[in-house]
């Protein structure tokens, strides 16, 4: 059985430079003979966090119905999860904010423990607009156990930036080479 990249793209362009990346990635991991799937946040249903605490009881699981429910399902089964989110005041988007909160489930009922992940974050001043967002993601993952791989940013803020990114792009082969070092 073929392992599964779980893509998650936050930002509001459609072929914008967070899905160049993305698109890259895509393609080393099928490659790499992995099933990949990708999620345009912005094509989903999905609610805030209320805050309600239901995940904290029971079978520990959001009770919120919408979009996040299939995406539950989705990430449970991946091996790999891939988050990208363009940077705005430094921060990512408010519909990767949003996915991000909606993972508060799994800090309980730890379904995503032992997962691994990889954050994909242009950014109209490169790295130095990013480092906030990735200690958020670092963070969030140390809190569900999720092992975080690397970062991929990127000086992007036009569309088309990203596709000129030439060390952007190298730190893929970089994370992959780390995850995979016959690779090389």
């Amino acid at each position: 059985m073929k392992k599964i990249v779980e893509m998650f793209n936050g930002s509001p362009r459609k072929r914008g430079n967070t899905q160049v990346f993305l698109d890259a990635l895509c393609d080393q991991f099928e490659y790499l003979n992995y099933k990949v799937e990708q999620t345009r946040l912005y094509d989903i249903d999905l609610s805030p966090c209320i805050d309600c605490r239901a995940c904290k009881t029971g079978d520990k699981d959001c009770i919120v119905q919408d979009g996040m429910q299939k995406l539950y399902t989705r990430l449970e089964k991946a091996d790999m999860i891939i988050f990208g989110t363009p940077i705005y005041w430094f921060g990512p988007s408010a519909v990767m904010k949003g996915l991000m909160d909606r993972l508060r489930p799994y800090y309980k009922n730890e379904k995503l423990k032992g997962k691994k992940a990889i954050l994909v974050t242009p950014a109209g001043n490169g790295a130095l607009d990013c480092d906030l967002t990735i200690e958020m993601f670092k963070r969030t993952f140390v809190s569900l156990g999720i092992e975080f791989v690397g970062a991929v940013t990127s000086e992007s803020y036009d569309i088309g930036d990203a596709a000129k990114d030439f060390q952007g792009l190298k730190q893929i082969d970089i994370i992959i080479k780390s995850l995979y070092p016959q690779c090389s």
